[in-house]
């Protein structure tokens, strides 16, 4: 009786941990094909970042105002665009289910590859192309927030200096610190959104 209690014991811990390792293998390959669909779909969202970015750059000329209004819906499109592409990822890469944590990872993926691709061509923008009417908007701008808080001449002048002292690599990191922050914000709610859970897996 020994021997055999022994016996199942040892099959029950062998088939314990080769359960583990198939738990791994699917996880490792559902990682590697998460990053492919991400990397793929952040390239998307990029581009409509790029698209609304140069928007708003051309904006600043009178000639090419309405170009910020669509810079604006494109803005508000970003959440839209994630979640689509988020469910074409979940119906026709996971059959139509997926876990929080598996969205959340995807939408995290997603906006950091968009991120790093709107930076790359923010710092690029900055580098060679004319920013005149743009530091000149801003500075206008910041005219107007100087006097809303009652700001001297002369701190308002620093303040102006120092904004048009930044370098192109400063201006990109501004923005990517600032689209790393809206994925941070925007990923769990699409994800939570978004989750659908297998029906079997539910019912068990």
């Amino acid at each position: 009786m020994n021997t055999e209690n022994n016996e199942n014991q040892e099959e029950k811990k062998s088939s314990q941990q080769m359960h583990k390792v198939k738990t791994i293998i699917i996880d490792t390959g559902k990682i590697k094909q998460t990053k492919a669909f991400a990397r793929q779909d952040g390239a998307i969202l990029g581009v409509v970042w790029i698209v609304s970015f140069a928007c708003t750059m051309l904006a600043v000329n009178p000639q090419y105002q309405m170009l910020g209004f669509i810079s604006n819906i494109l803005i508000i499109a970003t959440p839209f665009v994630v979640a689509k592409r988020l469910k074409a990822f979940r119906d026709y890469a996971r059959d139509g289910h997926i876990s929080f944590r598996h969205a959340f990872y995807y939408c995290i993926q997603t906006f950091f590859n968009a991120t790093i691709l709107l930076t790359l061509v923010q710092y690029l923008w900055f580098r060679f192309m004319d920013t005149g009417l743009f530091l000149n908007q801003l500075q206008t701008n910041y005219q107007i927030v100087a006097q809303a808080y009652q700001l001297t001449a002369e701190e308002s002048k620093a303040l102006l200096d120092a904004v048009c002292m930044m370098k192109p690599i400063a201006w990109a990191s501004m923005f990517m610190i600032t689209d790393l922050v809206a994925g941070a914000v925007l990923s769990p709610i699409i994800a939570a959104v978004m989750v659908k859970k297998n029906k079997q897996q539910h019912t068990k």
